[in-house]
C-alpha cells in the first residue's frame, strides 16, 4: 500500500539524512543540472518533506535538480486522478499524450528561480509524445500557483470539488486508492468501499476546488490547435489576497513558446 511505502521511505531517509547534502552550494541557478531519478529515490524526499507526505501511486517520471552534488529539488509527473481531467480540456487527447505534475519540492534555502528552472528543464526531458501537462494549486494551503505562473502555464480556472479519503493521521488521498488496494490485495476484492475504509481507518471528506494550470507541448502548429481548445477556459492569474494578475488569454500565437527563456519568480514558495 502507498502508506506502507511512504512510511518505509521516511525511515530510510532518516537513517542517512546526516549524510545527505541539502545545503546550497552558492552556485548560480544557470549552473543547476537536472537528472532523471528513480521513483524510490523521489519517494524518500516527497513522503518526508512535501506537505502531502505522500507519493502518488500513478507516478511515471521523476527528476531532481542539483547544484553540484547538493540536492536542489524534486519534481514528479504521473497520471493524476484519471483521464477525465484531461479530456475536460482537450476532448480528443489520446492515452500517452498527457501527464499531471503531481509533486514539486525544493529545500527552503535554495535561491529564487530554482523551482522554475527545475520545472522547465524536467518538462523538456519528458517524452515527445506528451502534449498536455496539468497541475493544481490548493488554495486551502494558501497556494495560488505562483510557480506555474512564472513558468508560463495557462490558468484554466478552478477544478471541481469532490470527496477525498482522509487517513487516521489526517493525510488526504484520492478515492481511487480503494480500487488500487483491491487490485493489489485479493483478500479485499469482495469488500465494499465502506468495509475497506473501516479496515484502513479512512473517512470521507469534501475536498475544496483547486486552481488548475495547463501547459501545452509539441510543434508550433500542435500548440496552436491545442490552445484553441482550451482558450474558452483561460483566465487571469489568481493571486492570494492580492486580486488578479492580468494575462492575455490569446497570448499564444503561432511561433510562441510555452516556456519563457527568462523567468522571474516572485517567491520561492511551492505552488
Amino acid at each position: 500500500m502507498t502508506k506502507v511505502f511512504d512510511d518505509k521511505s521516511r525511515v530510510q531517509l532518516a537513517s542517512r539524512l546526516f549524510g545527505d547534502n541539502l545545503e546550497y552550494s552558492g552556485m548560480a541557478v544557470s549552473q543547476m543540472t537536472v537528472r532523471k531519478i528513480t521513483v524510490s529515490f523521489a519517494r524518500e524526499y516527497i513522503s518526508t518533506y512535501h506537505y502531502t507526505k505522500t507519493m502518488p501511486d500513478s507516478t511515471m517520471h521523476c527528476f531532481a535538480g542539483y547544484y553540484g552534488e547538493a540536492l536542489a529539488g524534486i519534481i514528479v509527473f504521473g497520471m493524476g486522478s484519471g483521464k477525465n481531467q484531461y479530456t475536460a480540456l482537450v476532448p480528443e487527447i489520446q492515452n500517452g499524450e498527457y501527464l499531471e505534475l503531481t509533486r514539486l519540492w525544493s529545500p527552503d534555502n535554495m535561491p529564487h528561480n530554482t523551482e522554475s528552472k527545475l520545472i522547465m528543464k524536467s518538462i523538456s526531458m519528458l517524452p515527445k509524445e506528451i502534449k498536455l501537462i496539468v497541475s493544481f494549486a490548493d488554495p486551502s494551503r494558501n497556494h495560488a500557483g505562483t510557480i506555474y505562473q512564472a513558468t508560463n502555464f495557462y490558468y484554466c480556472g478552478m477544478s471541481a470539488g469532490g470527496k477525498v479519503l482522509v487517513t487516521s493521521d489526517g493525510i488526504e488521498k484520492h478515492p481511487r486508492l480503494l480500487g488500487i488496494y483491491k487490485m493489489r490485495h485479493p483478500e479485499y476484492k469482495e469488500l465494499s468501499n465502506d468495509e475497506l475504509m473501516k479496515i484502513c481507518g479512512y473517512t470521507y471528506k469534501e475536498s475544496s476546488p483547486k486552481h488548475r494550470y495547463v501547459l501545452l507541448r509539441g510543434s508550433k502548429f500542435e500548440k496552436k490547435n491545442l490552445y484553441k481548445l482550451i482558450a474558452p477556459l483561460v483566465q487571469a492569474y489568481p493571486k492570494m489576497g492580492r486580486g488578479l494578475t492580468p494575462r492575455e488569454p490569446d497570448s499564444l500565437k503561432a511561433g510562441d513558446s510555452c516556456l519563457p527563456d527568462v523567468v522571474k519568480v516572485e517567491s520561492n514558495l511551492p505552488a
